[in-house]
């Protein structure tokens, strides 16, 4: 009996070798399919792993755009709070009240003289002192006034008070002219029906009537 090693089948039946080839043929190729398969989800790994950093980075150039807008607007919220304390001050400064005169010796004071009404303080210093406006305001009157009070100047404030200074030996500001806290405006002298070197000074609230100096600066801060 011959000793060949022909494949069998199951039964015992010889194998068809087409069937034999096309199953290993198979069994090949499902290698191949499975090593593809690992490849792709390879693939798969990878991408995720490379767009993990990009969201990531994303992220956090989203994270800071947010705070360097949050930091510029406090930026600006701060410089505009400067703006206005800054405008507040000047308001401050332009409607502080500050004393006519420098040196001075308090004379006559408000009230009647001579059988009339003395509607001032008056204020005696040497000729040629130097006169300044009590605040910030306009000049509405300055030049020789006939009635008596010889070089006037009168001033409107910011809060509608008109003061009168009188007696002066030269006025240095004109009408319509605006002056600020302590601005020289004249020179103290003695013209006019005046009884000697001094500041003849009247304070109108609103333009009206005149009332006592006096207690009307100590109420804005002025202490003759």
């Amino acid at each position: 009996m011959s000793n060949a090693s022909t494949s069998v089948d199951a039964v015992g039946l010889p194998a068809d070798p087409d069937a034999v080839s096309a199953a290993t043929a198979a069994r090949a190729g499902g290698g191949t399919s499975r090593d593809t398969s690992r490849e792709a989800l390879a693939g798969v790994d990878t991408a995720g792993s490379t767009s993990g950093p990009s969201s990531v980075e994303a992220a956090t150039a989203r994270a800071r755009a947010d705070e360097k807008a949050r930091a510029a607007a406090k930026a600006e919220k701060q410089k505009a709070a400067k703006a206005q304390a800054a405008r507040d001050n000047a308001v401050k400064a332009a409607h502080r009240w500050v004393s006519p005169l420098a040196s001075y010796t308090l004379t006559s004071g408000y009230g009647f003289r001579w059988g009339k009404l003395h509607p001032a303080q008056d204020l005696a210093t040497p000729v040629g002192s130097r006169v300044h406006s009590l605040s910030s305001g306009t000049v509405i009157f300055a030049g020789w006034d006939s009635t008596g009070f010889g070089n006037l100047v009168r001033i409107q404030y910011w809060d509608g008070t008109v003061s009168f200074m009188a007696h002066n030996s030269r006025l240095v500001v004109s009408v319509g002219q605006t002056v600020a806290p302590g601005q020289l405006v004249s020179y103290s002298g003695n013209t006019g029906h005046s009884t000697g070197p001094h500041v003849h000074l009247e304070i109108h609230p609103s333009g009206g009537e005149a009332v006592p100096p006096m207690p009307w600066l100590a109420n804005h801060g002025i202490r003759l």
